[in-house]
């Protein structure tokens, strides 16, 4: 399906309900989405084989630290199109969508986290400007409280020309990205539904261990990284995306961690690695951005 010359109108989001602080904000679905995607978390065809982008995060409850378990994340977005130049700005554009590539439908696991390896869309033309590059959302939990956002990445020149891009609510669904030693980019996007912690099935919620949430994230001085509880922790690392350690606390004797205070003040902005080792030998991990 061509886009280059499609038009959008623009709709406003004031009929969804009232979004709390952390809560995921809304965006349009846009004309390409199709139901029943494949339950896959590599959306790149075979002979895609470097410049990948991957996507890690977590599904949480309106609390904003409870993780849910087996939620549905559905994911779609256009091809990278042709290299070309568009004001002096080269970059790949004309992207297309296609039925069947570039789509997934992800559960979480028990501990809420997903995650996905496709590559970096291309941008379309909508009427006289490209759309920049975004990959759509559509989440939910047992089939209720469903969100429709889009993704979009920071530094990416187009934003401030598109209606939902460049808006407020845009802001904490555009996130940086940071290329790692094989020249793949990695981003990290949590989502918070409208669903209480009590709704969560409890089956699935005692399977949940170690690291529970860091929340903000990405992170500011109020950040606290929260562990479950009745466990016996042994140590902390921070790696960056690439392993390298770069703090190591031992000891750990709180569920309640304010993780500004570990972080070096000169630490640069970018993905990190939160690894959590219990004195039993049980590891846990997160992404986290600064």
């Amino acid at each position: 399906m061509k886009l280059s010359f499609l038009s959008i109108i623009p709709i406003k989001l004031s009929a969804f309900s009232p979004i709390e602080e952390c809560e995921t904000t809304p965006d349009i679905e846009g004309p390409f989405y199709i139901p029943n995607a494949p339950n896959i978390s590599i959306l790149t065809p075979p002979e895609v084989n470097s410049d990948f982008l991957f996507i890690t995060g977590t599904v949480y409850a309106n609390d904003c630290i409870t993780p849910i378990p087996n939620a549905t994340v559905e994911v779609w977005h256009a091809n990278k199109g042709e290299l070309t130049t568009n004001n002096d700005e080269v970059f790949f554009g004309n992207s297309t969508y296609n039925d069947t590539l570039y789509r997934a439908k992800i559960y979480t696991d028990n501990s809420g986290n997903y995650a996905y390896q496709t590559i970096l869309p291309g941008k379309y033309l909508n009427g006289s400007y490209y759309r920049p590059s975004h990959i759509h959302y559509k989440s939910s939990y047992l089939d209720q409280n469903e969100i429709t956002t889009q993704l979009y990445f920071e530094g990416d020149t187009s934003i401030s020309k598109d209606p939902w891009a460049s808006s407020q609510d845009s802001l904490n669904r555009t996130i940086p990205l940071t290329m790692d030693n094989n020249n793949n980019l990695n981003g990290v996007f949590d989502i918070y539904l409208n669903v209480n912690p009590e709704e969560i099935e409890s089956t699935t919620i005692k399977e949940i261990q170690l690291i529970e949430s860091i929340f903000p994230n990405p992170i500011n001085q109020n950040t606290q990284i929260y562990l479950s509880k009745n466990n016996n922790y042994k140590s902390l690392e921070i790696c960056d995306i690439n392993g390298k350690n770069i703090i190591k606390k031992n000891n750990i004797s709180h569920t309640q961690i304010k993780l500004y205070e570990l972080i070096m003040p000169n630490t640069p902005k970018g993905i990190y690695i939160l690894k959590i080792t219990t004195q039993e030998g049980q590891t846990a991990a997160k992404r986290f951005v600064i």
